[in-house]
């Protein structure tokens, strides 16, 4: 190995490490008290060590950031790639995208946090569109699943694109995911588990695009078999997310 490369090992080893307690820091104590020094004493580096990783903690954040989007990627290439209708596989995007909030809740907020006009700006821009360009090879799985369904008959994109159709499943998803992880809300709302309605309204979006075969949203024994297929078909190695995803959640899965 020559110096070059043991240097560039080791720079990525040092990243790895800081990141890692910059994760547990914003965890423990949210990211506006995410001091440099402190994370500086924790990592055993000079704080100016940090600085010629990370320009500024907004930096840090994106870069985080970044690692979630990377497991998203491993997941949708499995829903993608899965021997199954097109349908199935768009109402499996849902599923993953589900799974990965429960599985990941640190990444989840973190990327809740990356979108935050301040952060945003403040952000250095090679930083900030490297770490889009992830979000956006996601997506890219997700519009190649739309694709597929218009080619194979089972859709019909008319004038649409399926930038436009993926859209409306995407922001169903994160309202979800906002709403549900929003302290105390879904409860003042009385509004009971939250995953399944979205895979409800999943699949009721689905028949109003007319995207075969047509499925009823209200049956609620062939929903319950598709998330078990799903999962056991594609995410076995992870654990069984709670119907709703909240972390206050003591109902057994029979109640939904």
């Amino acid at each position: 190995m020559s110096t070059a490369q043991r240097r560039e090992r080791e720079f990525a080893a040092r990243e790895k490490a800081i990141l890692g307690h910059a994760r547990t820091m914003i965890r423990d104590a949210g990211f506006l008290n995410l001091q440099m020094a402190e994370l500086a004493r924790r990592s055993e580096y000079a704080t100016g060590t940090l600085y010629h990783h990370f320009r500024c903690k907004e930096d840090l954040l994106y870069m985080l950031a970044t690692e979630g989007m990377q497991e998203r990627q491993i997941m949708l290439r499995r829903v993608v790639d899965w021997d199954a209708n097109s349908r199935d596989r768009m109402a499996a995007t849902g599923y993953a995208d589900w799974l990965f909030v429960e599985a990941h809740p640190d990444h989840f907020r973190l990327e809740q946090l990356v979108r935050a006009a301040d952060i945003w700006m403040r952000a250095t821009p090679q930083v900030r569109e490297s770490t889009m360009d992830y979000g956006e090879a996601c997506a890219r799985l997700v519009f190649g699943i739309v694709g597929d369904a218009a080619r194979m008959g089972d859709l019909d994109l008319k004038d649409r694109t399926a930038q436009q159709i993926a859209f409306g499943f995407w922001t169903m998803s994160v309202g979800t995911h906002t709403m549900t992880h929003a302290e105390g809300l879904i409860e003042r709302l009385d509004v009971r588990q939250p995953y399944v309605m979205l895979a409800r309204n999943y699949q009721a979006l689905l028949n109003a695009l007319n995207w075969m075969p047509l499925q009823d949203p209200g049956d609620e024994n062939a929903l319950h078999m598709f998330f078990e297929r799903v999962h056991s078909e594609l995410f076995s190695d992870y654990p069984v997310p709670r119907w709703s995803g909240r972390k206050d959640e003591s109902e057994s899965q029979d109640d939904a």
